[in-house]
């Protein structure tokens, strides 16, 4: 005998279609994907250039540098909106993922292929993603890749992006918030 079939997304499933939605610029399925608490992390790493850097992002053996920390759904959908604005395509290919062992941890690992829309200046940087997801929606994302690569393209903080920044500032002095983990 088989109990009732769960309805709660894999965190894997979770992931993907919050990738998804964010390269079909769907703000409504990116929603879907978001706990009410969700946080985004935006750790500089050079890192993730190379598969012995990303395994040890992966295993937790190195970190980044906190640059931005964006709290809450609404201010992760704010940034997510100025992304859309910000990039078009905004795609990101050569897709690899690695779930961790408890299952409720996914690393997205993928190089953009984007265009910035107001100047159509391509944008290829790589990005390792980890998404903690618990019951079916991300609570927290921490991502990795090289921030000076998009510093350099000159594109204007939104709002939220704006705030993230200085909360980042913020982590670095924190005697209890970390600026290196992504956690």
């Amino acid at each position: 005998m088989t109990g009732p079939r769960s309805t709660t997304r894999s965190a894997l499933e979770t992931a993907k279609e919050f990738i998804r939605a964010v390269e079909a610029k769907d703000i409504g399925a990116v929603e879907d994907t978001l706990g009410d608490d969700a946080e985004q992390l935006f750790m500089h790493s050079n890192a993730v250039t190379t598969d012995q850097g990303v395994a040890d992002i992966i295993a937790g053996r190195r970190r980044g540098l906190c640059v931005a920390d964006v709290r809450g759904r609404e201010e992760v959908l704010g940034y997510t909106r100025g992304i859309f604005d910000k990039f078009d395509p905004l795609v990101w290919r050569n897709h690899r993922w690695t779930v961790g062992p408890d299952g409720r941890e996914v690393f997205f690992l993928g190089t953009g292929d984007m265009v910035v829309a107001r100047t159509g200046t391509p944008y290829r940087n790589t990005y390792l993603t980890r998404f903690d997801v618990t019951a079916g929606k991300i609570v927290r994302m921490a991502e990795y890749g090289n921030v000076m690569m998009y510093a350099r393209l000159g594109v204007r903080p939104n709002r939220a992006e704006f705030r993230s920044l200085l909360r980042a500032v913020g982590r670095m002095l924190s005697p209890t918030r970390s600026s290196r983990s992504g956690r």
